[in-house]
């Protein structure tokens, strides 16, 4: 039996609580609008709390788009501890007294971790290894060989103390990253880094790109948070104002068809302009309604479409 057509579409930006997987986020949300075709951007952990982007109906197609988007994510260090987990949910597997650290020495070691830098998967990832995602072989109480991987922390700053633990500092810190970032590792190193041992414990994740969250959790986003209409969403992806182009109707026939285009066009008033067409722009496609058509990417060439839409969506 063949799937009902999606009927509703858009954007839902939740404030994930701990407690909760991203897909029992999905799972609620698919209650919610009545809808099974539902996704969301980028996983986050179930102790973790914040963003979380949701699309509904035909908007999954565009979920892609949000991949690159910058995070920001604050949480607490705690050193002189590490767990299997790499944060607080994990057993204790070393300690080490760090008390002689202060927030001068941590200030200064965080700095090495700004930049291009390579880091390690955690084995409680959801990277996959041999078809087999790393969580579960850590489940299993297996470990992995896991290559480095290219990152970029943009900003590392440790805020100060919140209290001590057996002597040991915990403090406050506030990462703006690249997506595949994991915060945990970014703490163990740091206690590395520092002749110990850390884990990572409340981690919040307060922005993805320009869509935000406040200091305190908002428990009842997932049943309130309103529906953003998919253009609206999409306005936050573009940073310098070229990204939408409105075309014609007999434009807007051939987009809807998946055809390929020399040329695309921004209809205006007076007649056509030709947008900038420097080969890896993409243009999100709108129609005289301001309706979504489709996403086109520019190669050498042509225009060519990476998604179309089944039907135009506001």
């Amino acid at each position: 039996m063949a799937r009902k057509p999606a009927v509703t579409h858009g954007f839902v930006i939740v404030d994930k609580p701990a407690g909760m997987t991203s897909h029992d986020v999905v799972g609620r949300l698919r209650r919610r609008f009545n809808e099974r075709r539902i996704g969301h951007s980028g996983t986050l952990d179930p102790d973790a709390t914040g963003v979380l982007i949701v699309a509904v109906g035909n908007a999954t197609r565009l979920l892609q788009f949000f991949g690159d988007l910058p995070k920001t994510y604050t949480g607490e260090v705690v050193f002189g501890t590490a767990t299997s987990t790499l944060d607080a949910s994990g057993e204790v597997v070393a300690t080490r007294d760090m008390s002689s650290l202060f927030i001068e020495r941590v200030q200064e070691a965080a700095k090495r971790f700004v930049g291009d830098i390579l880091q390690v998967p955690p084995m409680v990832s959801a990277l996959k290894v041999g078809g087999r995602r790393l969580h579960e072989i850590a489940r299993e109480g297996g470990e992995v060989e896991r290559e480095p991987r290219p990152v970029t922390v943009h900003r590392y700053v440790v805020h100060g103390e919140v209290e001590r633990i057996s002597g040991n500092p915990v403090v406050r810190i506030e990462v703006t990253c690249s997506s595949g970032t994991y915060i945990r590792t970014l703490a163990a190193d740091l206690g590395e880094a520092l002749g110990g041992f850390a884990h990572l414990r409340n981690l919040r994740r307060r922005a993805i790109g320009d869509f935000v969250v406040g200091d305190i959790l908002d428990v009842s986003s997932i049943d309130t948070s309103p529906l953003l209409p998919v253009v609206a969403a999409l306005t936050h992806l573009d940073s310098d104002g070229t990204s939408f182009v409105e075309v014609d109707d007999d434009t807007a026939r051939m987009v809807g068809n998946g055809r390929v285009l020399e040329h695309l066009h921004q209809a205006t008033h007076g007649g056509n302009a030709p947008a900038s067409e420097a080969a890896g722009q993409r243009r999100f496609v709108l129609d005289a309604q301001h309706r979504l058509l489709g996403v086109y990417e520019r190669s050498d060439d042509a225009w060519r479409p990476s998604v179309v839409m089944p039907e135009p969506v506001l």
